[in-house]
């Protein structure tokens, strides 16, 4: 079996003309993601997993672990956009600069989460998470890394993914961002 997660960045101008466009394999699980899947196969008490505001948190076998999205506004969890740059580090629990939902300088308008249906095509199985961010900051923001957030039981929020662009993506005023995601096994 193989497990191949692949992201897409596309980046668009106020009129929805493409500017540019990155297709990439993501070599980016973190540990959280791992660890809560292990919480959740295993099924047995708590283990302690790192949100991202960087506490420990005691995380149990829940129906709520991996709730990935986001409604509109919401920058807690889903697809998260950012302008830090440093290399991923599977200890990573953050972005490393994350562009927070508003208007105001470096902010983007988070809109809602899109989880596409599992879909089947022997010998593989995949589904994606899609989100778009648009820049009514007044000035050019420029992209350099994205992730997912996964939301854990207690309402905290973990990691699950993190991967910083090959290039820098601009995203100017009135533009907007949009990042897919993509996972496939194979048999």
């Amino acid at each position: 079996m193989k497990a191949e997660l692949w992201y897409t960045v596309t980046v668009r101008d106020r009129y929805g003309k493409r500017i540019s466009r990155e297709r990439r394999r993501s070599k980016s699980f973190l540990k959280q993601w791992n660890q809560l899947v292990y919480v959740q196969f295993s099924q047995q008490g708590a283990y302690n997993i790192t949100d991202t505001g960087g506490t420990a948190r005691s995380i149990g076998y829940d129906g709520t672990n991996f709730y990935m999205d986001a409604i509109q506004g919401d920058d807690s969890h889903g697809i998260m956009v950012g302008t830090g740059n440093t290399p991923v580090d599977i200890s990573d629990y953050a972005l490393e600069a994350k562009c927070a939902n508003g208007v105001g300088a470096g902010q983007l308008v988070y809109w809602t989460d899109v989880v596409t249906d599992s879909v089947v095509a022997a010998p593989s199985c995949s589904f994606g998470i899609s989100r778009t961010m648009v820049n009514n900051s007044g000035g050019a923001i420029t992209a350099r890394e994205a992730g997912i957030g996964m939301k854990m039981k207690g309402g905290f929020y973990g990691l699950a993914v993190r991967d910083v662009f090959s290039a820098a993506q601009a995203v100017p005023n009135g533009g907007a961002i949009t990042v897919n995601w993509t996972l496939q096994v194979t048999v």
